[in-house]
């Protein structure tokens, strides 16, 4: 313990807002009191001497650097979480259809595992609501995600497992459908979902509400990198060890995530636990970014849920594109000739993650920044009108796949190489920067203060539920066109799978996603969306009366005080940029992956 001088609030600098990095001893001596953690003896907690108090008089500390203290054990528990997720998904398919073991499987046709997958997947984008209010109002963030690992992530990967093999409890003779749809559709999506809606909220509330504020936005590029390395680790360890041994694969996930949550729970006593609001609250505080309860109401418009809602539901085109994925992408993939002899469809679909980082890093190091200096504001309707026409490309390039595998097979019997569909994941993920991430964007910032939570459970809803439903409806309604010569679904074979038009659902995908580059760029549409960000930055500008003031010897430095800014004058520039194009931000964000933001250099 140290003690802290009293003449350090000597002289009070009026409207200075404290810079939001404050992350060293010497930046401690500029704090007030009433944001440190001291005792009655003005004694400082070196290990969290950051202090919050709640509108509800709530108290919580922080430490000086949360990444070390308590976040990296999150971003471990996220990184495996995100390994297990993806190395599941994307190998269910072949999975499913034998392609792993002729002699033990499910025996279901590429439309029925598809759909079974789609179907999973709307389970797992929906029940993020339940996350949400089970951790706003009962439990807690911590406990939420305990829950949600321990009750249903880690049983539905042991029973995915235990399917994988003859056994004593699922069965000797036959494969336990059953059991597995216990799994696929209940046990693992809502582990998955739970987890997801609470985990990076709950990273984030490890950092001070308002004198940590710009370190959330590191943090959530750190979030972002981990699920990236998390996909792609997974999705090309998994489906190689698959081919030797898919008991073996599907096991890591399940070690692997009990090593990590085990981690997690070890670290229980360093967290920052916000305390949920209850069954009788009205209002959910968004302490992870300190906005408050009452932020203010300019000229009597307040930001509105509904319209948030509208809005998020523009990008459901694309989404419907990219639930592809893991079905239809994997359809097409499974009767084309490996990469390299070893590398299948399954692996190929990192291209997407990798597209995500490269195509991000392009769009915000480049080409926002390029605008921004031309005072170029692009609208959100023409990003989301973007994203969609990458969309449209990727299904063409689905279609040029689709002659090439009918025309090799006919000229000399053989496989197109898989790699060929390597651009078109590239392409899907070019469209989620334009698409999903701008949602992500508009979800958080011009919802209402007390309802942000729940306009991002909705928006994961349009990314993931909604597409997954449309696309279950489409594959019942195409099915004849996944079925070669005798009416079989079993088109795993390249001599099936020319018999059958898989090319007219891609055109039935083309004209959905190319609809909402339509709808996109309908300048009514555009109007309106600009009107509702418009409405949400003027109505942030209200909260600059929780701003802290700074009482200190002498100003900070240039070098405490650069980039910084206070909420206040973060809503104004951010007015400005609706308006006028300038500060240009990106907002990077995957399905069910983390946001990520960049200011431009200039």
């Amino acid at each position: 313990m140290s003690t802290i001088s009293e003449d350090t609030n000597d002289i009070e600098l009026e409207g200075t807002p404290f810079p939001g990095d404050v992350h060293t001893q010497q930046q401690l001596q500029h704090v007030p009191h009433e944001y440190l953690n001291l005792d009655r003896s003005g004694n400082l907690d070196l290990d969290r001497p950051l202090l919050h108090t709640d509108a509800n008089g709530n108290k919580y500390t922080y430490a000086l650097n949360p990444l070390t203290y308590s976040v990296f054990l999150i971003l471990v528990l996220e990184l495996l979480e995100r390994f297990s997720f993806y190395g599941l998904y994307m190998t269910q398919t072949n999975y499913l259809t034998g392609s792993y073991n002729d002699e033990w499987n499910a025996d279901m046709t590429s439309m029925e595992a598809a759909s079974l997958i789609a179907l999973s997947t709307a389970v797992a984008y929906s029940v993020p609501f339940f996350g949400g209010m089970l951790a706003d109002g009962y439990l807690g963030d911590y406990k939420t995600i305990l829950v949600g690992v321990f009750c249903f992530y880690l049983p539905g990967i042991f029973l995915v497992a235990s399917s994988t093999t003859p056994n004593w409890w699922l069965g000797t003779k036959y494969f336990n459908v059953e059991a597995y749809k216990l799994a696929l559709l209940c046990l693992w999506p809502i582990g998955t979902g739970t987890v997801k809606a609470v985990v990076n909220i709950f990273g984030a509330r490890q950092y001070h509400p308002l004198l940590q504020r710009s370190m959330v936005e590191s943090f959530y590029v750190q979030f972002y990198m981990v699920i990236n390395a998390g996909a792609v680790v997974g999705c090309i360890v998994i489906p190689v060890v698959a081919r030797s041994s898919i008991t073996a694969a599907y096991t890591i996930p399940f070690v692997l995530l009990l090593v990590a949550v085990l981690c997690f729970v070890a670290g229980s006593n360093r967290y920052v636990r916000v305390v949920p609001a209850g069954r009788s609250s009205e209002v959910h505080q968004m302490k992870s970014v300190g906005v408050q309860e009452n932020a203010g109401d300019v000229d009597g418009e307040k930001p509105n849920f509904a319209d948030v809602a509208k809005i998020c539901a523009l990008i459901i085109p694309f989404n419907v594109v990219y639930q592809q994925c893991p079905t239809t992408f994997m359809v097409q993939g499974a009767v084309m000739a490996p990469f390299l002899g070893f590398i299948e469809a399954p692996s190929i679909n990192i291209v997407d993650s990798v597209s995500v980082l490269v195509s991000g890093y392009f769009v915000s190091s480049y080409f926002y920044p390029s605008l921004a200096r031309n005072n170029i504001k692009l609208a959100t309707g023409y990003k989301f009108a973007i994203g969609s026409a990458i969309g449209a490309c990727a299904i063409l390039w689905s279609l040029l796949i689709e002659k090439m595998i009918h025309a090799e097979y006919v000229q000399s019997g053989g496989r197109v190489n898989v790699i060929w569909q390597a651009p078109g994941y590239f392409l899907i993920g070019a469209g989620e920067i334009f698409s999903i991430s701008t949602a992500y964007e508009v979800a958080f910032t011009a919802s209402p203060p007390n309802k942000k939570a729940f306009a991002c459970a909705f928006n994961l809803f349009c990314i993931g539920g909604i597409p997954s439903m449309i696309s279950l409806g489409l594959y019942r309604m195409c099915d004849q066109w996944f079925e070669n010569n005798n009416g079989s679904g079993n088109i795993g074979r390249i001599q099936d799978y020319s018999e059958a038009h898989v090319a007219n659902y891609f055109f039935v995908l083309l004209l959905i996603v190319l609809l909402g580059v339509a709808i996109n760029l309908l300048p009514q549409v555009r109007a309106w969306i600009a009107s509702v960000e418009n409405r949400a930055a003027k109505a942030s500008s209200g909260s600059a009366s929780s701003t802290p003031k700074v009482e200190k010897r002498k100003p900070a430095t240039g070098e405490e005080m650069r980039g910084e800014t206070g909420p206040l004058l973060k809503a104004q520039k951010h007015i400005k940029y609706l308006k006028e194009g300038t500060d240009a931000h990106i907002y990077r964000m995957n399905t069910m992956k983390a946001e990520f933001s960049k200011t431009p250099k200039r």
